[in-house]
Formats: C-alpha cells, sequence, structure tokens
C-alpha cells in the first residue's frame, strides 16, 4: 500500500538567496531542497506513490479563496520584477541583478474582514519576496493541492502534495510568512462542493491565512495547534479567543515553548475529539515539520515517534484525507519525519 503523492520540480524557480533578521541577512530558510530530502526520503521508504500532475487549476479557483485583485498585482510583479528592481535601484545609483527579488518594504496592520486597494499592502513582511519565476512556483504549489482536492473528490483516500512555497500563512487578500496562495484553503474550496471538511494545522506556527479564509464558513472545522502568538510568529493571531463568527467551528491551541510529544499528542487527541462531533467528510492537514526538536527556527520537542503517532492519530479518523505539505526547516532531517508520519499512517 502506497500514498499517492503529488510534487512538481517547478518549486525550484522561487529561490530567494536570504532573509533579513533582526540587522542581519541570513540564508532563506524555505529553501529549494526542503522538498529534494522529502522526496529522497519518501522514494526510499517505498510509501509513497509520487506522480507529476499537469497544470489543471484556474483562476477561478484561486479567487475561490483569494481577493481577485491580490492574485492579480503577485502575478504582475513576478513578470516585471526586473523593471521594478531596475527602477527602484537606479533611483539611488545601485546596480540591480536581473535575477533579484522584490522585498516589501511597507507592512499594514492587519484586522479581520479590512480590504484595501492598495497593491502595497498585499503582502505584509518581508519573508515573502517575489523574484521572475515565482508566480510560476505559487501557481504549481497551488496546483498540487488542487489536484489532490480532485483525487480525493474521485475516490482516493489518502494524497499527500509536496506544496512549496507552502501557504497556511496566506489570507483572503494577503501573502506572508513564506506564504502566497493558501494551497490548504484552495484544496479545501473544492472539497466542499461535495461536503464539510475539517482542517488542522499542525505547523509550529499559527494557521493564520487559513483562519482569515474561513473564519465566517461554518462548513469548515478549522483548527490550528501552535507556538503561542504571544511569542512567536505571527504574534497577533491563534489566540484561544479566536473562535470564528457565528456558527463556526474554529479552535486554536496554543503551546508554551518546550513543549514536547505527552502534551503536544495530548492537546491533539482533544482537538480530534472536536473534529469527530463536526462529524466532517473530508480532513485537510497543514503538516508543518517545525514541530521537530532540531528544528531552527522553532522552540518545540517532538521526535521521530511524534510523527509516527501523530499520522497513526489522523488515520484512525477514517477520514478521506489530503496531506498539504507546510513548514519544517530541519533541512536533513525532513525525509526521516516525513517518513515516520507516513508509516504512522498507513499502520494498521
Amino acid at each position: 500500500m502506497s500514498i499517492l503523492t503529488y510534487f512538481s520540480p517547478h518549486h525550484a524557480l522561487h529561490n530567494p538567496p536570504h532573509e533579513f533578521m533582526h540587522g542581519q541577512f541570513v540564508p532563506y530558510f524555505e529553501m529549494p531542497s526542503r522538498i529534494d530530502y522529502l522526496r529522497q526520503g519518501l522514494e526510499t521508504s517505498g510509501l509513497v506513490s509520487i506522480q507529476e500532475p499537469l497544470l489543471q487549476i484556474s483562476k477561478e479557483a484561486l479567487t475561490s479563496v483569494h481577493d481577485p485583485n491580490m492574485i492579480a498585482y503577485l502575478e504582475m510583479l513576478s513578470g516585471n520584477v526586473t523593471t521594478i528592481l531596475q527602477k527602484s535601484f537606479e533611483m539611488y545609483r545601485i546596480e540591480s541583478d536581473e535575477n533579484g527579488y522584490f522585498y516589501e518594504s511597507s507592512f499594514p496592520k492587519r484586522h479581520y474582514g479590512s480590504k484595501t486597494d492598495k497593491p502595497d499592502y498585499y503582502i505584509c513582511d518581508s519573508t515573502s519576496p517575489v523574484g521572475k519565476d515565482t508566480w510560476q512556483a505559487i501557481l504549481y504549489s497551488a496546483n498540487l493541492a488542487y489536484c489532490g482536492a480532485l483525487a480525493l473528490l474521485d475516490g482516493e483516500k489518502r494524497v499527500y502534495t509536496m506544496c512549496r512555497p507552502p501557504g497556511h500563512h496566506a489570507g483572503r487578500d494577503f501573502a506572508g510568512g513564506y506564504c502566497y496562495l493558501n494551497n490548504a484553503a484552495i484544496a479545501t474550496a473544492q472539497l466542499l462542493k461535495l461536503g464539510k471538511v475539517a482542517i488542522v494545522d499542525v505547523d509550529y506556527h499559527h494557521g493564520n491565512g487559513t483562519q482569515d479564509i474561513f473564519w465566517d464558513e461554518p462548513r469548515v472545522f478549522f483548527a490550528s495547534l501552535h507556538a503561542d502568538p504571544a511569542v512567536d510568529y505571527p504574534y497577533y493571531a491563534g489566540y484561544p479567543d479566536e473562535t470564528g463568527g457565528e456558527g463556526v467551528s474554529l479552535v486554536n491551541v496554543p503551546l508554551p515553548h518546550g513543549t514536547g510529544e505527552t502534551e503536544y499528542l495530548s492537546a491533539l487527541k482533544k482537538v480530534l475529539m472536536q473534529l469527530r462531533d463536526f462529524q466532517p467528510d473530508f480532513l485537510v492537514i497543514s503538516l508543518g515539520f517545525d514541530t521537530y526538536k532540531d528544528d531552527p527556527m522553532a522552540r518545540f520537542q517532538l521526535d521521530m515517534s511524534s510523527y509516527r503517532r501523530m499520522g497513526q492519530m489522523f488515520n484512525g479518523l477514517q477520514l478521506p484525507t489530503l496531506y498539504v505539505q507546510e513548514g519544517g526547516y530541519c533541512i536533513e532531517k525532513l525525509g526521516e519525519m516525513a517518513t515516520a508520519f507516513f508509516q504512522g499512517v498507513l499502520a494498521e
């Protein structure tokens, strides 16, 4: 038995050279080798059947969850970034690189339901730069999740999508946190055509974008287990009192730095009990591996056994399930983590 897995080589088109952290340039953590290690580990394990789907996603599928103006802005910015950078650098008499990336410098204060016509308000932090090939990488990443949803609708029981860039920090009209389009939300919009959907986000960081998109959607159960936003990204969202609009099932479980396997899986068990009460027809997992004990961007203490047990817990729900890749930055261990997780998913 193997899990249908969708992959696209186009993810490597997006490869920013660095990010800016507390006054210093550091290597871009969300690098292409993340997917390389995931693929290598899973191919060795024999747990997956990897396919490269054709590009099927439409603009209508994107705008089902995102502001059309934001979609147009991201595509325009990527297509014209070389010219935009040249004009900016000419102003300061600095040489520009034709393979450069545009880093946003105007960051709005976000409010639920807020709208703006100002295009420079769509990217809300500097960790989501845009290069000339970024739009293609974004589009093919979203296509993986979209095709994964279609496979579930066609009767597949389990699908894993190696999405990069990730998506759970992208909201209806904002991008940020390495995320541009919300892959899990795009898939969910398709699954809603045949029933209710539960989304469980197990990335270390809160899925603020997914929460934003489904804040008022009673057909979606959304739960996120994540680092306490009082001390970790995204800081402004992910608190327990954020429960969504009227009739919405939205659960936020912030956890302290140092959280280990026992505490984490206990919290997940409680979430899954609430999920069962919702009686969804489909399950979408925003699958982050940055909860690992040695992840350079996180402060949890999960180990390989944690992911195996987590996979077993999700499989125990006996729902058609789409696993959408989000974060995870302990690069060399990603294949091992994914293997442990899907061993749990396939365990009887």
